[in-house]
């Protein structure tokens, strides 16, 4: 029987390439090429291509009936059937009520952003390895009107392939409570955000006037580096979808949009 530093190294990348994350986090201490290999970036990158259109899984958060507590569980796209369930991140050590107000934003390449409401602030975990990356806050200045305050109405998560980055885009309103919830002509202000993984920060970026109607946070929806959101001009008369190009971070807009 050949060891494993006898195998030719081709085959051995072409094993570990189509194998689950799990296994290849055991794999790591089998000797210290595999080692090397397996925390190599190319490596990485190749084998989250290679699993890619594999196994499409759908994501959410749920309660668990057995115990009451919240979840995340993922779902086969084609069978509908849970394939994986897990608690939250040890991170999140609250009480059950106060877990309702943790929501996926979304998950790009293994790794999942979750958003904490009550705290506003958010977390990028991966479920295999069960690291986390707790985001720090932005510290960027926020002209603030007496009177008003700060919400986040639109947030979304995705990965930049260009320079191999994770982001997160988050839309804040500052609204005045007195007035009018919603916004409306007069009354919109609005400052968009972007965090880098890689730089672990916070910077701003420039984008159109518009906002959300919901009155809960809107995630956006992500595909081929793009993330988009269902969005309005500030006078409500028209309805448009909004895009973000996580490489190039500028913005679209699509019109008419049915919504």
């Amino acid at each position: 029987m050949l060891r494993a530093n006898e195998l030719p190294e081709d085959l051995v990348i072409q094993i570990l390439l189509w194998l689950p994350v799990v296994s290849l986090l055991r794999f790591k201490s089998v000797c210290k090429s595999w080692y090397a290999l397996i925390t190599n970036q190319n490596f990485i990158a190749k084998h989250l291509l290679y699993n890619k259109n594999c196994n499409t899984q759908l994501l959410f958060k749920t309660r668990d009936k057995s115990n009451e507590d919240y979840v995340v569980s993922t779902i086969s796209h084609e069978t509908l059937q849970v394939s994986l369930t897990q608690p939250l991140p040890p991170y999140f050590e609250l009480d059950v009520d106060e877990k309702f107000f943790i929501f996926v934003v979304g998950s790009c390449n293994g790794l999942v952003c979750l958003h904490d409401y009550l705290a506003l602030h958010e977390v990028i975990w991966n479920p295999a390895t069960k690291e986390t990356k707790i985001v720090p806050k932005s510290n960027l200045p926020r002209i603030v009107p007496a009177g008003c305050y700060t919400r986040t109405e639109g947030i979304g998560f995705g990965f930049d392939a260009k320079t191999n980055d994770y982001k997160i885009i988050n839309f804040l309103n500052i609204y005045n409570p007195r007035l009018s919830y919603y916004p409306s002509k007069n009354g919109v202000i609005f400052q968009i955000e972007v965090y880098s993984l890689r730089a672990d920060s916070w910077r701003k970026v420039d984008g159109p006037p518009c906002f959300f109607s919901n009155r809960e946070i809107i995630p956006g929806t992500y595909i081929n580096g793009m993330a988009s959101w269902a969005a309005y001009s500030n006078d409500w008369e028209e309805s448009f979808l909004l895009s973000f190009d996580m490489s190039n971070e500028d913005f679209g807009r699509m019109t008419p949009c049915s919504l």
